[in-house]
């Protein structure tokens, strides 16, 4: 890894562990603003609204440049997510969790259920484009462990 990325692999992996691990004062200065909360959680209910209307163009839509890199192609998107994020792409319910701030990215928490029953903790990453709009650049999942604000 080039150290720019690990640089940045290393605060992704430090802002997961403050959502999972330390206290809500603690994370109070890293608060996300209204406005932007919705915008995020708008654009993570439309994602999986575009994926469980097999909408494929729109859910790829939501997708930052660096996704859009690593995935270039809708079907080969789609087909990622199908592989490796079937909860999230066939979510049975959902609710948002905690939100937070760190150096210019929102990691936003979802819990999921997933057809079993089963519960998933998935964490987005969001980042706001030059034209203010908010894309989904990482999404981290793990079956749910813990207890979500």
């Amino acid at each position: 890894m080039r150290g720019n990325a690990r640089n940045k692999m290393g605060c992704a992996v430090v802002a997961v562990w403050l959502l999972l691990v330390v206290s809500p004062q603690v994370l109070a200065e890293s608060v996300v603003a209204e406005a932007d909360l919705k915008a995020i959680q708008l654009v993570i209910d439309g994602q999986i609204l575009a994926f469980k209307s097999d909408d494929y163009n729109a859910a790829y839509a939501f997708a930052a440049p660096n996704v859009k890199q690593a995935f270039p192609t809708v079907d080969i998107f789609i087909n990622m997510v199908k592989s490796g994020y079937e909860p999230l792409y066939r979510p049975a319910s959902y609710f948002f969790g905690r939100s937070m701030l760190s150096e210019g990215e929102v990691y936003q928490e979802l819990i999921i259920s997933d057809a079993t029953r089963q519960l998933w903790q998935v964490i987005y990453t969001l980042n706001q484009q030059q034209d203010q709009s908010w894309k989904v650049s990482n999404v981290l999942m793990y079956p749910y462990q813990g207890t979500s604000a």
